[in-house]
């Protein structure tokens, strides 16, 4: 089985075999020039079941199932978000709203541990997530993620134009004041958000954390303890499609 997790500027695979990954990749794209980013699939040999988390829209998804069907003659499954899969039930009012990557590391971290958990997926955006020890998930948070505030910084600000820069307790330039501000931000929210995930899961919760950022954030000073889970969606996906199987 073949998993992949398409963000809106990276592509991630996992190929599974007796429950186990054998080989992953990751690859940056653009949207406009998405096919150039399917050559990290010739190297596999053809596949007969795949199953997709794409939240970067209908047009990608067209190109993907393309691809596999001129090259592999499969038909991908893209998985959607629902109202329940397995025993993990989605807080959402409306299910079809609730980001599809989020689902999939809802169900990633249910395999994981049946423990409550606080989901922090941080990638273009960083999206939170709680789900109690039933598989009940509680709702989640969406914020915009460093390089969307850097550069709402530079579309917004006259005067910023440098963005890249070290961090630093007070800077002593722009491009490190911007660097050392957002990063700031990013971590009193998230010890914010943990302190509050703890109220409502209980101090014997696990943080999760995911994504793209992930390395970046957790070399932050005084964060809580997190268990870094950087294929998450991935393995979701891959015990999504057992479910389904299972399930009929």
């Amino acid at each position: 089985m073949l998993t992949i997790d398409i963000g809106n500027s990276s592509i991630k695979w996992a190929l599974w075999r007796q429950h186990e990954m054998v080989a992953s990749g990751r690859c940056s794209y653009l949207k406009a020039q998405v096919q150039q980013a399917f050559a990290c699939w010739h190297s596999l040999s053809p596949q007969k079941q795949v199953i997709v988390a794409c939240v970067a829209g209908a047009d990608v998804e067209h190109a993907v199932t393309a691809w596999m069907r001129q090259h592999w003659s499969v038909a991908p499954i893209f998985l959607r978000s629902t109202e329940k899969l397995g025993d993990v039930i989605n807080a959402y009012t409306d299910p079809s709203q609730f980001g599809v990557d989020r689902w999939a590391a809802l169900l990633g971290a249910r395999a994981l541990t049946d423990q409550p958990v606080c989901i922090i997926d941080a990638g273009t955006a960083i999206t939170v997530d709680l789900m109690d020890a039933r598989g009940r998930h509680l709702g989640g948070l969406i914020m915009p993620g460093l390089e969307m505030m850097r550069a709402a910084l530079v579309q917004r600000a006259a005067g910023i134009h440098q963005t890249a820069g070290k961090l630093s307790a007070f800077a002593n330039n722009t491009a490190d004041a911007v660097s050392s501000g957002t990063l700031v931000m990013v971590r009193a929210a998230i010890v914010d958000i943990c302190a509050s995930a703890a109220e409502h899961l209980g101090n014997d919760m696990t943080i999760i954390i995911t994504g793209g950022l992930s390395k970046t954030i957790l070399s932050l000073p005084g964060l809580p303890k997190m268990w870094h889970q950087p294929d998450l969606v991935l393995q979701g996906l891959y015990w999504a499609a057992r479910i389904q199987a299972a399930e009929g």
